[in-house]
This record gives C-alpha cells, structure tokens and sequence, in this order.
C-alpha cells in the first residue's frame, strides 16, 4: 500500500448532515437518508458480509484491504502530481 497511515475521527452526524444541508451540498430530502443510512452504521448494520453486489453487478465483492492494494497507483500517482 502507500505506507501512509489512515485516523478515523467520529463526527456528530447531525453536526455535519446538518451543515452539508445548511451549505446546500445535500437536499433536505436526502438527508433523511444520510441520517438513517450513518445511524445503520453506526450500529454494525451491514457490516456482515452477503451476495448482494454479486447480485446487482455480476461480480464478486472484495474487502477494503483488497481494494486498496488494487488501487494504491492512483492514490501514489496523485500525490506525485
């Protein structure tokens, strides 16, 4: 990978859905599916794997470890740039 480290830092949803409506970023509607889509999880909802992107797109998902390797040229090339 790109041997950077990532820090997580928790952040009030309510805090940023509400500036990102307030800034005009993110509709009002659509928030109602930002607050209930962070609160899932928040709550370890979705987090056990299933088929479903299998389902919808045709292939296998990876998990973010594999992604990242795959992907770590882009990350490596813009920060060159």
């Amino acid at each position: 990978m790109t041997g950077q480290s990532v820090t997580h830092q928790d952040l009030d949803p309510e805090a940023w859905i509400g500036g990102a409506v307030a800034a005009g970023i993110v509709p009002i509607d659509y928030a109602v599916m930002l607050r209930w889509q962070t609160g899932t999880t928040i709550t370890g909802h979705g987090s056990t794997p299933n088929d479903d992107i299998e389902k919808v797109s045709g292939q296998k998902a990876t998990i973010f470890r594999e992604f990242a390797q795959r992907n770590a040229h882009a990350r490596t090339a813009t920060a060159a740039v």
